[in-house]
Order: C-alpha cells, then structure tokens, then sequence
C-alpha cells in the first residue's frame, strides 16, 4: 500500500510537470534525451533525474518497446542511483547502463547504408544538481552537445577538459542548451560559492545566538542543494536531515554527500514548508521548543539582482531568502554558447536565437515563455549496446 500511495503521488507531478525539451537530437536519427515518451527510439540517455526530463520514463509502453527491442537507457552512475530509489521506475531499471564520467563510451547505432555506426558519447559534469550531466555526442557525420539542465561560471568554461583538445575549444556543429534564465531581468546570478559563503555565515549566527535555534532549508527542487549541504557541514560540523527518501539515495553516496543524516538529533533540516508559519512535522518530527530559521532557496524571485548586491535577504527575525541558481544566468549562457561558437543552436525550454549586426557582434533574441519548475575522469573507450 505505501508503494502505491509512493507511485500514486510520483505519478501526479509527474503530470503536472512540463517537459523541458521534446527530446528529439536532429542530428542523430534513432535517440531521444530526457524525454521517453516516443517508444521507437533506439538509444535513450538521461541528464539528470527532474522531473521535467523524465516524462515517460515509468510508461508501460515504454517499458515494452525496451523489452522486445533490447534497448538500453544511459546516464550517470548517481541518476541510475536515483531512478533506482524510486519505485514507478522499477519497470526500467534492468534496461539502464550507467557511463562514466569524463569516459567515452561507443554506442552502436543504426544506419541506412550499414548494419550500424558508432556514436562516441561522453559524459560532462553539468553543475546543476548531484548526478546531472551534459552529453557530447561525436558521429562520423557530426559533433552535438546536449547541456541539460547546467551551471557553470563563465571563469570555468574553459577548465572543461572533455570540450577543448590541445587547449582549444573543439569544434561543435549543433548546441541544445539550456535557457531557462535566458530573460534580461536574469542578466546575473551570484557564483554560488559567494551564495553558499553567506548563507552558512547567517546559519551560523542563528545556531550560535540560542541553543534551541534550529534551521529549516526549502528548496525550490528535490536535488540540486548538494554542495550547499556539504558546506555547512564541512564549516559548522552539523549534519542536515533529510527525509526517508533521500536518505534511501543519498546513503548510497556516502563520500560525496556526507552531511545530510536521517537522524533527528540535528538542528538542521531539509524543509518541506513553503512558509515558516507551518509545523514541521511533516518533514521532521516538530520540538515545539525549537526557534526556527527558515531559509528559502531560490532563483526565478532574484530577478534584475546587481551583481553587487548580497546574495541573501533578511525578510524578517525568521526567513531568509537565499539567491541560490542551479541554472546558468542569461551572461553565462551567452558567454558558454559564445566561447565554443556552435554551428547552430537549439534552446530550451526558451529560444536562443542570434543575430549578426553592424559590428560583426552577436544579439540575442528572446522570445519569453517560461516552463514550470518541478519539485523534485580519465579516458575509457568501449563499445556497448
């Protein structure tokens, strides 16, 4: 019964949730990314495990087109993980095969003049939340880069080893990149070390100023929060509880996350409130003694922010709320599609078009529309199917 009731709730955000991208790579007939509701596909690959990129991922016709064809579903060891946890994906799991970062990986793929060909795939850390990835599709034909959901600095772009080769960025033909915060008024986020700098220096003065101050962290998806859970543990020493469902994950990673317990003897916790005026016991069992802080995190409210300005705002004695982006701003997508100067360029969920003007610069035009945001190494080659 609680696994019905588990898939039940699953299920309705599921369909609540618009998908990001439909899909579909042009370029390379026969494989879909982080949309699975074309059942005719020959190769399936995940980003990351939102819910806007799983949309079909748990459908029985999915899981039968699978089945009759031997088909496989790539991504992360951490998404397969994930998807592993949560029990509408139990149809899929036998179907996944995991990549390894930083790895190529040859995938055999059919062709109209041979029996195949190998499409040469490589994972590439996407900075948006734990396990997500961007793909690197390199064909005889042709070299695609699929961002996903991504947050890299503008400074780090080029440490990005797997997209330059002899120091210069390689060539690219056809660029999906993300665009959620491609609107003007998103022009800049703060780097979220400075977000994360603040954010524990607040934290901090509230555990020290009582010892019955508590702290309640919402954020704005399921995953993505990661690097700010492991900060505050790794500079105040205090673990954060998350609920029985993350934990069943996040306990499969115990050295990259070490700082979320499912022990209630913390003071902090992962928050499922969208108001500090609610109990907790929801999501953690509620000492009414307990004086908390409730820190709100969040991106899409930060709009038209001054580089300048902190990255955090006291609303009153008991919320703070925290610019915390796990999406690239509107300069950092400009700045990514402009250093690697794709051939061509898809956006999503928003259109990312240029234009050449008088001095030879670019102009991007934008078309607002904006998408619902869901809750929720070294070099290795070998051939899979």
């Amino acid at each position: 019964m609680q696994m019905f009731i588990h898939c039940f709730i699953f299920s309705r955000i599921m369909a609540c949730s618009m998908s990001s991208f439909n899909g579909i790579i042009a370029e390379i007939p026969g494989i879909a990314v982080d949309n699975f509701e074309r059942c005719d596909r020959t190769a399936y690959f995940l980003s990351h495990c939102h819910t806007d990129h799983t949309q079909g991922l748990s459908s029985p016709q999915l899981i039968k087109h699978l089945e009759e064809n031997e088909v496989k579903i790539y991504m992360s060891d951490v998404t397969a993980g994930i998807i592993g946890a949560i029990p509408c994906y139990d149809g899929v799991k036998k179907f996944i095969k995991t990549l390894r970062l930083g790895s190529k990986t040859h995938v055999k793929l059919p062709s109209q003049y041979e029996d195949y060909y190998l499409c040469e795939v490589t994972l590439i850390p996407a900075g948006h939340c734990f396990g997500s990835v961007m793909f690197l599709f390199q064909t005889p034909f042709t070299t695609v880069l699929f961002t996903g959901d991504f947050r890299t600095n503008s400074n780090d772009v080029s440490k990005l080893g797997q997209l330059h080769k002899d120091g210069e960025p390689i060539k690219i033909d056809k660029m999906y990149v993300d665009t959620t915060f491609m609107d003007k008024m998103y022009e800049n986020f703060p780097k979220r070390s400075e977000t994360v700098e603040n954010a524990v220096a607040e934290i901090k003065a509230w555990l020290d100023g009582d010892e019955e101050n508590a702290v309640a962290l919402h954020p704005s998806a399921r995953f993505g929060y990661e690097y700010l859970f492991n900060e505050i543990y790794s500079r105040l020493g205090v673990k954060v509880y998350v609920a029985e469902r993350d934990w069943a994950i996040y306990s499969d990673f115990p050295e990259a996350i070490p700082s979320v317990t499912n022990k209630y003897d913390t003071r902090i916790h992962k928050c499922s409130n969208r108001s500090e005026k609610y109990p907790h016991r929801n999501c953690v069992h509620d000492i009414s003694t307990a004086k908390y802080l409730f820190v709100h995190l969040s991106a899409m409210k930060w709009d038209n922010i001054n580089i300048e300005q902190r990255s955090n705002s006291r609303l009153s004695d008991k919320r703070l709320d925290v610019c915390f982006s796990t999406h690239c701003s509107r300069s950092e997508i400009i700045n990514f599609v402009t250093y690697f100067s794709p051939s061509s360029v898809v956006g999503f969920p928003n259109k990312y078009e240029v234009d050449k003007i008088e001095d030879n610069s670019v102009r991007v035009v934008f078309k607002a529309s904006k998408r619902k945001i869901s809750s929720m190494g070294g070099r290795r080659e070998k051939i899979v199917r």
